[in-house]
């Protein structure tokens, strides 16, 4: 899905990373859904983030995108980058922003906001931990790759008007 996002002082174009990737998965007849995608071998998983990041590169080329993606995608092989070299390469970020949040949230969250997923409800508070520690160090390599910075926005519980506060004033800088 894509959306616009309003109130920044230029018009960004919202495009997810994985939203992409899904609709390529389908059309090769991969996956039926997204939770199926962390169980795609790690050689197909990166040719369809390659032609996902391709199909990226070019509605970004006219306009402004915030691109939406994980910086790190937990697999039963181990972690995925979000963000590989060459698509940060070529999407040139001027800026990395994390939105995250404490893991005993993310887990609270997870057991109650399933969105219909099937997500991982019984995730360790250590876990999540370990999840956002590889995050962050993935989305610092991509920053230390493009010369972009690295904002990291904090998602607390019950601060959603703030939290979008610290984004506008972020992609606004």
């Amino acid at each position: 899905m894509e959306e616009t996002l309003l109130l920044a002082e230029k018009d960004y174009e919202i495009i997810n990373y994985g939203d992409k990737m899904l609709e390529i998965a389908k059309e090769k007849d991969i996956v039926h859904n997204r939770d199926e995608m962390k169980n795609i071998d790690v050689d197909t998983y990166k040719d369809i983030q390659e032609k996902a990041a391709n199909k990226i590169f070019e509605e970004a080329e006219d306009k402004e995108v915030i691109v939406d993606t994980h910086a790190a995608i937990k697999s039963p092989f181990g972690y995925i980058p979000g963000l590989p070299k060459w698509t940060i390469e070529n999407l040139e970020p001027s800026k990395i922003i994390i939105i995250d949040a404490k893991a005993q949230d993310i887990v609270k969250r997870a057991e109650t906001d399933s969105k219909g997923r099937q997500r991982d409800t019984k995730s360790s508070v250590e876990a999540v931990e370990e999840y956002r520690e590889v995050a962050r160090e993935m989305a610092a390599s991509g920053a230390v790759l493009s010369g972009a910075y690295l904002q990291i926005i904090e998602n607390k519980e019950g601060k959603v008007k703030e939290t979008a506060k610290a984004l506008l004033e972020t992609l606004n800088a």
